[in-house]
């Protein structure tokens, strides 16, 4: 639902939205896309143009092919209508609507060919509009955006595989958002992946949560392994993962009871990864650049210093009634332990919610840089702080009004 409006104006403004130069409109990037509004446009005025009186004689030459021609770019125009609403009302992300985005380009010109003008006008107008397009995508190409890395040579992506890696089959275990599922073929075919990025706990009643627990539960113990991507400044001198970001680690991996083997990490130089991001990197964040290998053992009971979970359901369980829409209730997962509180993700809608021990309740879209206060615990659970669920930072209103 990232891409979905939230009422009848984002719903009814998203052809001209889309045309704005800001990224989360209907893609994850900047992709300002005039062509709809050309289209709306185009049609009052073949609207207007078409009920204006004309003298005799006004349509020469090529009306009779321009006549028998309205027909089909009414239709295609009626069709890209018809798909635009059942696109919003689903998605309303531009992956999912290549047809749409590929017949509104000939709907232009086939609108402004219905135009009673001059051929040399209408020209005209076609070429301005693919001028005006194409300099609107040349402002905000991707490349530039995104922190991609360019195929020049084989492998597509290098990373440095140990052998034993590539000869005998694991269980390997990421953690990152980001899959890096292109790694898979470089290791042992035979190996089995699991991402337990937003993963559902094993002790979980549900389809998922069994499915996790039984792929943990068959690994060999001496083969679960943990793949992931150094983090910067976080290492030592080695290049191994230091102290702050080993106990990070293992908090992540706590729920699933499995922790880090101690000195069992090893680091994977990436030149692939040190040709990603923006700008150029340092020799020394260049040799940085790769992947930490570590071995991982299955943990016996709690997790040392682990804080119990669930003890504020009643204050998320309120917000979720509050707009189950952004907030589904229950949310992704059980809530997780802070030191000081309890975070509890809705990923479908990509929220977060947080309860603090001191009484404030906060929640955080992902687009929005930092959480919102909604008010204090007891307000919440008595009805006197209430969340507009139509006013969300990072999230609601046009794009040029949104704020981070």
């Amino acid at each position: 639902m990232r891409f979905q409006p939230d009422n009848w104006l984002e719903a009814l403004s998203r052809p001209v939205a889309m045309a704005a130069p800001d990224a989360n409109v209907y893609v994850e990037i900047m992709a300002p896309d005039f062509r709809f509004i050309f289209v709306l446009a185009l049609l009052v005025l073949v609207a207007a143009m078409s009920l204006a009186p004309r003298r005799r004689g006004a349509e020469a030459g090529d009306g009779t092919h321009r006549r028998a021609g309205a027909r089909t770019v009414f239709i295609l125009a009626a069709a890209l209508a018809t798909g635009f609403v059942p696109w919003l009302a689903t998605t309303a992300n531009g992956r999912y609507f290549l047809a749409g985005l590929l017949i509104v380009g000939p709907v232009c010109v086939g609108l402004a060919w219905l135009l009673p003008l001059t051929r040399a006008m209408r020209l005209a107008l076609a070429v301005g509009m693919v001028a005006l397009q194409a300099f609107v995508v040349q402002q905000s190409i991707p490349w530039r955006a995104w922190t991609m890395a360019s195929w020049n040579e084989p492998p597509y992506f290098h990373v440095d595989v140990p052998p034993e890696s590539r000869a005998r089959p694991a269980t390997y275990v990421t953690l990152s958002a980001i899959s890096y599922s292109l790694l898979a073929p470089m290791f042992h075919p035979q190996s089995r992946w699991i991402s337990l990025h937003n993963a559902p706990f094993p002790d979980r009643v549900t389809a998922d949560g069994r499915r996790t627990a039984d792929l943990l539960a068959k690994a060999d113990p001496g083969s679960l392994t943990l793949l992931a991507p150094a983090v910067p400044g976080m290492l030592t001198p080695q290049r191994l993962p230091n102290a702050g970001v080993s106990g990070a680690i293992d908090q992540q991996l706590a729920p699933y009871q499995l922790a880090l083997v101690p000195g069992a990490c090893r680091f994977l130089a990436s030149r692939g990864l040190a040709d990603m991001g923006l700008g150029d990197k340092t020799p020394r964040e260049r040799s940085q650049s790769g992947f930490w290998l570590c071995q991982l053992a299955r943990r016996q009971g709690a997790a040392p210093g682990a804080l119990p979970a669930n003890r504020h359901d009643a204050v998320f369980k309120a917000l979720e009634a509050q707009c189950p829409r952004l907030f589904p209730p229950g949310g992704d997962r059980d809530s997780q332990a802070l030191p000081n509180g309890e975070v509890r993700t809705y990923l479908r809608a990509e929220m977060k919610a947080y309860v603090y021990d001191s009484g404030e309740v906060y929640y955080k879209y992902y687009r929005a840089l930092n959480p919102v206060l909604v008010g204090k615990a007891d307000d919440v659970l008595a009805g006197r702080s209430r969340l507009d669920c139509g006013k969300i930072r990072g999230r609601s209103g046009l794009p040029w009004e949104r704020e981070i």
